[in-house]
């Protein structure tokens, strides 16, 4: 499995590490957050842009990101802008969605992107490119927040991200029952061993999926995102406790 070397931060071996989300609606709130995020023990942040309230001007997403950047100092800035298609705030045009990320990635105001692998292949691929041009790595990600597709689906989906070059792929799902936390896993596993494969995220949510989040690294998932007051996801667990526990499964 690849690692991906962002900032001074290896991901991809080791224990995984922490990603928290932000989650406000304006300037304001959003700073306030990222400074309480930065106080945790957080590897990487993640803002959630889809919350923020000037989205339709991909000019304020870029300058607010910048200023992020400058708090949060050598931790990576993972941007992403959820469709409410996948557990998303509002429904974005393809053209929004790529005239967001576009202004993003010229601005340099992310160290990471997260895209939809399901949005248009052709804007996937021209993001992807222009991202690595500008030396910002691409998570490709799936989600499924009623379900957990069959083992084959999934693969099939991290195969696709995979050949469409990302730097991460993830797939987040919901299991109901012990037999898709076990699928959850096997597709976790099995990908993380296939040759060529790139970083990977699994994530179970709700309740059942916790032990998906905390048990990541036995299985390869290489990030767990966890909660710092408010969550972007059902059944994120608090970073603190969260640290704790991937540490003592670390040792």
């Amino acid at each position: 499995m690849a690692e991906v070397k962002v900032n001074g931060l290896t991901i991809g071996t080791g224990m995984p590490k922490i990603a928290a989300p932000v989650v406000g609606t304006n300037k304001e709130e959003i700073l306030a957050a990222v400074r309480q995020v930065c106080a945790s023990p957080v590897d990487l942040l993640e803002w959630r842009v889809d919350f923020f309230d000037q989205l339709t001007s991909p000019t304020a997403v870029a300058e607010l990101g910048l200023a992020i950047k400058r708090i949060i100092a050598n931790r990576p800035l993972l941007i992403t802008l959820r469709t409410s298609a996948e557990g998303g705030q509002q429904p974005i045009s393809s053209e929004s969605y790529q005239e967001v990320y576009q202004r993003v990635i010229e601005a340099c105001a992310a160290d990471i992107i997260d895209l939809e692998v399901a949005r248009d292949q052709q804007l996937i691929t021209a993001l992807t490119e222009k991202a690595h041009e500008n030396g910002i790595k691409v998570i490709m990600s799936s989600h499924d927040f009623t379900k957990t597709p069959a083992a084959t689906e999934l693969l099939a989906r991290l195969g696709k991200m995979t050949a469409l070059n990302a730097d991460i792929v993830k797939f987040a799902v919901m299991p109901h029952n012990r037999d898709d936390l076990l699928t959850i896993l096997t597709v976790n596993a099995h990908y993380a061993a296939l040759p060529g494969s790139k970083s990977i995220i699994a994530i179970g949510m709700g309740r059942l999926g916790k032990i998906i989040r905390v048990g990541g690294e036995t299985f390869g998932s290489c990030i767990s995102f966890g909660s710092v007051g408010q969550s972007s996801a059902p059944g994120q667990v608090e970073v603190h406790q969260l640290h704790e526990i991937l540490t003592e499964l670390h040792q």
